[in-house]
């Protein structure tokens, strides 16, 4: 297993390259600029700030079979083609208007995965994410955390002996934690992997919305972030006033906080690996070297 940059109450995070509160100031630099655009949304930011990184994340280098495995988020869980009986499987979560391509983004990353040595078979958790309203799509993700728990009970019944693992990207990653916290430890989902999540840096640590679900329903929580991530560094600025996890991996320095995150998380800074918010799980660019190491 590769050491990560977890740190604890006293020692900081010695190993990012710039001070916390310079980081966030940069950020909020960053932000301040994309509201020069003018107030008319983050519509118009996001094309300002991120060079089409949002745009680019409904273009996918592979498109997925016509029977690819899913599991509907959508409403009562349901599901097709789902491999049943097998050693493993990887569960896929995509983000914010991804739904439409979450196939097309699940195959992508299962055919990345497979290029660094990951056999096994990847399916697509698909949730009601494609609106315009970011509160809505964050408490739509909570609803889809909570029917992805339902389902896990039932798929966990029926296959007892299967690895599972969880991946979410973006706001796919708040799905996954909420997933987490809706298991309540009755199951344990033996990896969760966070690709730029879309969750505020403070709801991972001891005191935070997620510690109970990272602790108890997960044996290990990978956060794999960015600074070079415009969307969750400066858009996810701008829609909540918050900094996200998937920018500068966990912050426990708040003045109630205790200074630190659930043992089983572990923050995976891959900066040098990826330069933008869709590139995280995309063949021969991104970090899913890193994601196979760690499984």
């Amino acid at each position: 297993m590769a050491e990560d940059d977890k740190g604890d109450g006293n020692m900081g995070r010695e190993v990012l390259t710039e001070n916390k509160s310079d980081l966030n100031r940069r950020c909020l630099l960053r932000a301040t600029s994309a509201a020069a655009v003018g107030a008319v949304g983050v519509g118009a930011a996001s094309t300002s700030v991120s060079a089409g990184e949002v745009k680019d994340c409904t273009d996918w280098p592979v498109e997925a079979p016509a029977d690819y495995p899913e599991v509907d988020l959508t409403g009562t869980p349901s599901e097709s083609n789902i491999p049943h009986g097998v050693d493993e499987i990887c569960i896929y979560v995509h983000g914010w208007n991804g739904m439409k391509s979450s196939e097309n983004q699940a195959y992508t990353y299962e055919t990345a995965l497979g290029q660094n040595g990951y056999g096994a078979p990847v399916v697509a958790a698909t949730w009601d994410a494609d609106t315009a309203n970011f509160w809505g799509a964050e408490s739509n993700a909570d609803t889809a955390g909570q029917r992805l728990a339902d389902w896990l009970r039932d798929y966990r019944a029926a296959n007892p002996s299967t690895t599972i693992r969880l991946t979410g990207h973006s706001l796919g990653g708040r799905v996954s934690l909420a997933t987490l916290n809706a298991l309540g430890g009755d199951e344990v989902i033996d990896t969760v992997a966070l690709l730029g999540a879309a969750v505020n840096d403070d709801t991972v640590c001891d005191d935070g919305e997620y510690a109970d679900g990272i602790t108890h329903s997960a044996h290990v929580v990978y956060n794999y972030h960015s600074r070079d991530d415009d969307t969750v560094c400066t858009l996810y600025g701008l829609q909540t006033w918050g900094s996200g996890v998937g920018c500068d991996g966990a912050d426990c320095g708040g003045w109630f906080s205790s200074g630190s995150t659930p043992d089983s998380y572990h923050d995976r800074d891959v900066t040098a690996q990826v330069d933008g918010h869709c590139e995280f799980m995309r063949p021969d660019i991104g970090c899913v070297p890193q994601i196979v190491n760690d499984f």
